[in-house]
C-alpha cells in the first residue's frame, strides 16, 4: 500500500513538472502583452 502512494506520488509529481515545462516563445508572450481599449466599457456613476 505504501509503495502504490509513493509511486502515485513519483509520478504525479512528474507529470506535473513536465506540463509546467513548455516552451515559452515571445510569440505566446504577445498575446498578454497587448493593450486594453477602454472605450469599449461602459462607464458607470459611482455613488
Amino acid at each position: 500500500m505504501t509503495t502504490k502512494k509513493i509511486v502515485f506520488a513519483v509520478l504525479a509529481s512528474v507529470s506535473l513538472l513536465a506540463a509546467s515545462c513548455t516552451s515559452n516563445t515571445s510569440a505566446d508572450d504577445e498575446l498578454y502583452e497587448q493593450g486594453i481599449d477602454k472605450n469599449k466599457f461602459k462607464h458607470t456613476k459611482k455613488i
